[in-house]
């Protein structure tokens, strides 16, 4: 309490008011997937006007530019976002929802060119890849960084499992083993 008159200073928050929602589920993985996609957008559009404007034709420099991406995005969402440790299948995984991805991506930024010219498809390009990596955070989600009933600590930590008699017998094993299949 100051002694000179003035009043006194309402106590600070220990932390962030938002952080705790930040620290579980959904919202955390989407704070950080938007974080990171901020920095993968940046990338892809600084690669792909480059490669561009030195006369690359824009399909592959579309693809270049969404590899160097894809780099970043890979690694970072994997290890901050949905708190993985990366492994050979998760990256399987990923080319293989990647490829689908960067193709339709592709093909919209080649139409914006050929129907609007080069400048048309550098300033609709960012809104083009806001909408795969929308669909491509579903995928990573759901399906690149899930994940496996073999791993009951790190679904337990990213919430996705809950404590409690069903999920420890099933954590354990014990449940699947004894199905009777007659």
């Amino acid at each position: 309490m100051p002694t000179d008159g003035r009043a006194p200073r309402p106590a600070l928050p220990r932390e962030f008011p938002g952080s705790r929602l930040l620290r579980h589920g959904i919202r955390r993985q989407l704070a950080f997937y938007l974080l990171i996609g901020i920095g993968q957008l940046v990338v892809d559009w600084l690669c792909f006007v480059l490669l561009t404007a030195w006369a690359m034709p824009v399909a592959p420099a579309n693809v270049i530019a969404r590899v160097c991406a894809a780099v970043l995005g890979f690694t970072a969402n994997g290890t901050m976002t949905f708190k993985s440790r990366l492994r050979p299948a998760q990256l399987a995984r990923f080319v293989t929802a990647w490829i689908p991805l960067t193709l339709a991506n592709t093909l919209a930024v080649w139409a914006l060119e050929a129907f609007g010219g080069l400048h048309l498809a550098w300033l609709i390009k960012p809104l083009v890849d806001a909408l795969t990596a929308a669909a491509g955070f579903v995928v990573a989600r759901h399906w690149i960084f899930r994940t496996h009933p073999k791993e009951p600590e790190a679904a337990l930590a990213a919430g996705s499992l809950q404590r409690g008699p069903v999920s420890d017998q099933a954590a354990a094993g014990t449940a699947a083993d004894e199905v009777d299949v007659r």
